[in-house]
């Protein structure tokens, strides 16, 4: 749903006012974009409509903090796609809100595309949707490659890392010297706490290996080291670790692209995710683009304990 404020209305004060009507919007869009004449201050956007900030320690992507509550959207490299998500669906807890502004507007695509997780959910067919809430999905994660462990969970310190993810239920693999694997059971289907709707919210189709071509390794790669075996970022499994074959990961992400829509970044854009009813990805881009981030309201926290 998009917003498209004039210039003699203040964006944030236009945000603050209208509050909770835009809550309703979010939990039945899934996304709001929010357009100013004027540039809002990505800060005070975030604190009008909710200001429960959350770290991203242990996520997946490749980002820099810029600030002490902002980072960067992913530094995936640019010529590759980032493929639709949900932030943190393979841990125990996630942000359930997502905020990005656009402080460079991309000129060559670099769009941020949206998916329904609610549509995705219903129209998997019936008897492979109860195959993903039966079995559940076993997430391994390696940190080599141009995604470091240091860099992931933003210390040099094995034990604070063991203490994390103690904290997530993922299990902790040290290799050789100085070298990390983990795992992670976690459900594939999700209902949303305030709506009730059950939603598609794991990364079987991004995580699997059939979708890393050769092209992808080599964009990663950073070190001679690096192997597919021990440290590629990230596989999943089912549940009971058996392997998940390539044609259901493909089927999936048919679908996914199939129910998913786009629009061109403008700077100074506010976009609002609802990190469990909607997906966000990233098009390839060249050229200048820098896209900020804050996410915010842990699902536990709002649970009043853990996930």
């Amino acid at each position: 749903m998009v917003f498209e404020i004039d210039a003699d209305v203040d964006p944030v004060t236009w945000v603050k006012r209208n509050r909770e009507d835009l809550r309703g919007d979010l939990h039945r869009h899934g996304a709001l974009l929010i357009r100013s004449a004027l540039r809002p201050d990505f800060d005070a956007i975030v604190e009008a409509f909710s200001g429960q900030l959350v770290d991203y320690q242990g996520g997946a992507a490749i980002r820099s903090r810029v600030g002490k509550t902002t980072y960067t959207a992913s530094e995936y490299p640019e010529e590759l796609d980032i493929r639709q998500h949900s932030e943190f669906c393979y841990s125990n807890d996630w942000p359930m809100l997502l905020f990005f502004q656009c402080d460079v507007a991309p000129t060559d695509r670099g769009q941020t595309p949206l998916t329904d997780n609610r549509t995705l959910f219903r129209e998997l067919p019936e008897k492979l949707r109860e195959e993903f809430a039966r079995r559940g999905l076993l997430y391994v994660r390696g940190y080599g490659y141009n995604r470091t462990w240091q860099r992931s969970y933003e210390t040099d310190d094995r034990t604070e890392v063991e203490r994390l993810c103690a904290a997530e239920g993922r299990r902790v693999e040290w290799i050789g010297d100085d070298q990390l694997r983990t795992y992670e059971r976690r459900p594939a289907i999700a209902h949303h706490p305030v709506t009730g709707e059950a939603v598609w919210f794991n990364y079987a189709h991004g995580f699997h290996i059939s979708r890393m071509d050769s092209g992808i390794r080599e964009a990663l790669s950073t070190s001679p080291e690096d192997s597919d075996a021990q440290l590629w970022p990230n596989n999943v499994f089912w549940g009971d670790g058996s392997e998940i074959d390539a044609e259901t990961i493909t089927l999936i992400n048919d679908l996914v692209e199939r129910h998913t829509v786009q629009f061109d970044w403008q700077e100074g854009d506010v976009l609002i995710v609802d990190n469990m009813l909607c997906a966000h990805g990233r098009r390839p881009f060249s050229g200048p683009r820098r896209i900020l981030l804050k996410i915010a309201e842990s699902y536990a926290a709002t649970q009043g304990g853990q996930a």
